[in-house]
């Protein structure tokens, strides 16, 4: 039995106020599952301790579970129907790289329908409003923040990489405020790793970005914003090329929010590039 039909089956049980909670949750799953229950409350106009009452009505162990739960009904009703969209054919012989890149699409294509619009705008808003914009990740994750951090250094000033072995840590994270945002890439197991730096952050009223794998991350409950891509079916290396489409989108809504100014800060970014390597050509004698 899907969620919603659960909701429906036990709606006459349910109290006024979480009667109120189920039917938003049946109208707005992808607000459900991008943000806290004090938020679904908050737009569904009850309190937050009936948001957890209605978990506990449908014999749900919290919102984390109703979360989850959201998001395998999202899955399974929306699966079917894209797979048919990707790929119209199945007698086309396809190379074993090819099926690759199809899943990629495929995968892709399932993570559009778990994303709230309005948390993508809210976070892109973020990222461009933000005096300072900090982006960390650890272990497999570094790797990503690294990408990220370049690419919007193109973009923008006041970027930088969060790095646990850097001698700038401790100054970067005091030079926080409720002008920065926080970009937390937490893909692993290993998110004590950077718990101590977004508590930090956190309590210097920071906005946190929270991209995750898990709906149960520890990091969850720091987030301003909260974007969950891995999903159960997934291994590691299916979530990059997801991660990646998802990174993409939030960068060109960022720059939706003032095209030109952009624009002529990554040429100016390209044209200082460009003479800092004329100099190191110069330096080594590759010119003249």
């Amino acid at each position: 039995m899907s969620i919603n039909e659960e909701i429906e089956s036990r709606f006459v049980r349910l109290s006024k106020g979480q009667r109120k909670v189920a039917q938003f949750v049946m109208n707005n799953p992808t607000v459900v599952i991008s943000n806290g229950a004090a938020e679904v409350g908050r737009q569904a106009n009850v309190s937050e301790s009936t948001v957890i009452r209605f978990c506990y009505a449908m014999d749900l162990s919290g919102y984390v579970e109703l979360q989850d739960k959201i998001r395998s009904y999202l899955m399974n009703q929306n699966g079917h129907e894209s797979l048919q969209l990707t790929y119209p054919s199945t007698k086309i012989n396809i190379s074993s790289f090819g099926k690759v890149m199809q899943r990629d699409i495929q995968n892709i294509q399932d993570t559009i329908h778990l994303i709230n619009d309005h948390t993508l705008q809210k976070s892109s808003k973020w990222m461009h409003e933000a005096e300072n914009v900090y982006i960390l990740g650890t272990r497999q994750a570094a790797s990503i923040a690294n990408w990220l951090a370049y690419t919007m250094k193109t973009l923008r000033p006041n970027v930088k990489q969060l790095r646990s072995e850097s001698d700038d840590l401790v100054q970067q994270i005091n030079s926080m405020s409720d002008q920065t945002t926080l970009i937390v890439f937490s893909w692993d197991k290993h998110s004590n790793d950077i718990q101590t730096i977004v508590e930090i952050a956190k309590k210097k009223k920071a906005r946190i970005i929270a991209i995750t794998g898990s709906a149960f991350s520890s990091i969850r409950e720091y987030a301003s914003a909260l974007f969950t891509l891995g999903l159960k079916k997934q291994s590691s290396l299916d979530v990059i090329p997801v991660l990646f489409s998802f990174l993409h989108a939030l960068i060109e809504e960022m720059v939706s929010q003032d095209k030109a100014q952009y624009e002529k800060y990554q040429q100016s970014y390209e044209q200082v590039e460009n003479n800092l390597l004329f100099l190191d050509a110069v330096r080594e004698k590759q010119v003249f």
